[in-house]
């Protein structure tokens, strides 16, 4: 069972937020590019095709028959991209995930692999993170890269601070992990069509 509604427009500026219990999903606020980024366990650099589709947010329920598992939901929601929102793909151990701490630049980790983590911050680094440790456990974590980044205004010609050189120091000290850039292949998630307004409840 699932209820989909388009997000209050009022509430525009409202952070989006994921709430995952046993058989139940809870979102606010957001887009479809998100919600596919999450269903399928992907980083957003692995989505190409359709167009238009991110300006929309939306507030989602969905409760499965039973206690199922985080990885079971979003078997879940991918069914209902497809049963709801048409998303048609071209041919081809458990937790809540990650999220912000509120107040600082810093990430909380809970029951979460390690593909999972690199795809969560393939997105700051604005490029695809594949994990390559070989672990397949899941781990409970906090990241927090706030001392690694300069406070204050910056000087005028200041650049920004760089995330991968940032990542690469904070990721050994603090996780025992190191990212390399590599030239590798990168599997893609092709979307062939998705309509913008999901079937009525």
């Amino acid at each position: 069972m699932a209820s989909i509604r388009v997000s209050d427009n009022s509430q525009e500026k409202r952070s989006v937020s994921v709430d995952v219990k046993p058989g139940t999903v809870t979102m606010r606020n957001v887009n479809l590019p998100f919600l596919i980024v999450w269903s399928y366990k992907i980083s957003p650099y692995q989505i190409t095709g359709a167009t238009g589709w991110n300006s929309e947010h939306y507030d989602i329920v969905a409760k499965a028959a039973g206690p199922a598992k985080a990885d079971e939901m979003r078997m879940m929601m991918q069914a209902l991209l497809a049963e709801r929102f048409k998303l048609k793909e071209a041919d081809e151990a458990d937790g809540p995930g990650i999220n912000p701490i509120p107040g600082k630049m810093a990430l909380a980790g809970k029951g979460t692999s390690l593909a999972e983590f690199a795809a969560f911050i393939s997105d700051p680094l604005r490029a695809p993170v594949i994990d390559m440790t070989g672990l397949k456990g899941r781990y409970d974590f906090t990241f927090d890269i706030t001392e690694f980044v300069p406070r204050g205004p910056r000087q005028p010609g200041e650049p920004e601070p760089d995330p991968v050189a940032v990542m690469q120091v904070a990721l050994p000290k603090q996780l025992g992990l190191k990212l390399e850039a590599r030239k590798m292949p990168v599997e893609m998630l092709v979307i062939d069509h998705i309509e913008k307004a999901p079937v009525e409840n």
